[in-house]
């Protein structure tokens, strides 16, 4: 399997790194509470790109190019949030998969930023099947 090199840097070792989205991606925050993230990712399956897990405050992080989620409507999506360039988020290196602290629910490999248009289909789905249809959604 050739893979492609990292866009921005790792924290080596088995420790994390906070580091400010909206240079290299943005992070799509996504809760695990309500189901959305777990459908999300199942809807994506094998084109998600990778995808952080911070367990202490259950929810996955999306990561998408910079400013690709800037015309979304986030009344839609009353859970998610899109995190750019004010936010700092905790990244793992890429040996933490397990444990329970922030880790790599999929690790960067092949495709390390997930595509927005696709990531936004599947949030769209994944919320409606959550808590139902959004008022003034198309259906």
């Amino acid at each position: 399997m050739t893979t492609t090199p990292m866009p921005w840097a790792l924290p080596t070792g088995h420790s994390t790194q906070l580091q400010a989205a909206g240079r290299s991606w943005d992070a799509v925050r996504v809760p695990l509470s309500i189901g959305i993230g777990e459908r999300t990712l199942e809807l994506l399956g094998g084109v998600t790109g990778a995808v952080i897990e911070n367990p202490f405050d259950r929810v996955l992080y999306w990561l998408i190019t910079p400013g690709s989620a800037t015309g979304w409507d986030m009344s839609r999506l009353p859970h998610i949030q899109v995190w750019g360039a004010t936010a700092y988020i905790e990244v793992p290196s890429v040996d933490c998969r397990r444990g329970p602290g922030v880790r790599w629910r999929v690790p960067p490999q092949d495709r390390c930023l997930t595509d927005p248009a696709a990531l936004l289909a599947a949030l769209r789905t994944a919320t409606r099947e959550a808590l139902g249809p959004r008022e003034g959604a198309a259906r």
